[in-house]
């Protein structure tokens, strides 16, 4: 069965933190929770899957490709909610939407409309009078608008 995400022997030092030796397979058709307990390296791991931050050593590939060559068609295929806000605060959801959907070539607006439909987001109001909650629907909506073959979440809940 083909992994979807393989980390091998990747290793990243901060000052005070370390990612050593670690390697980690994800199947491809599987839903998969990365559990440990704070500062342990979770958010670390997921921004270098991301792409986000540097191994210092080891090696990372997404959908069996390597970053440095494949990004952009890497990125296409990734649906990622953030464990923070990202959106400019000071604009409506469907002007959020009009700056993200032409990144993404597969980007389905009816979809979005579905969406948007199944968690009662409004289109209109600011995107800073949101709760957590409403941001983080509105972060899965966008996540999920493209028909992303993989989702990523830090913490969505």
């Amino acid at each position: 069965m083909e992994n979807v995400i393989e980390l091998k022997h990747v290793n990243k030092a901060f000052e005070g933190f370390e990612l050593k030796d670690l390697s980690i397979s994800v199947k491809k058709g599987f839903v998969t929770g990365f559990i440990g307990s704070n500062g342990a390296g979770k958010s670390t791991t997921i921004k270098l899957i991301m792409n986000l931050l540097q191994p210092d050593s080891g090696e990372i590939s997404i959908f069996g490709l390597n970053y440095k060559k494949h990004e952009k068609e890497i990125k296409q295929r990734i649906g990622f909610v953030f464990d923070h806000n990202v959106f400019y605060e000071n604009v409506t959801l469907t002007e959020m939407k009009n700056i993200i959907s032409p990144i993404y070539i597969k980007w389905d607006d009816s979809l979005f409309n579905q969406y948007v439909d199944m968690f009662e987001l409004p289109l209109k109001k600011k995107l800073k009078t949101f709760s957590k909650g409403m941001m983080m629907k509105a972060s899965l909506t966008i996540a999920l608008s493209h028909h992303a073959e993989l989702i990523i979440m830090d913490e969505p809940t």
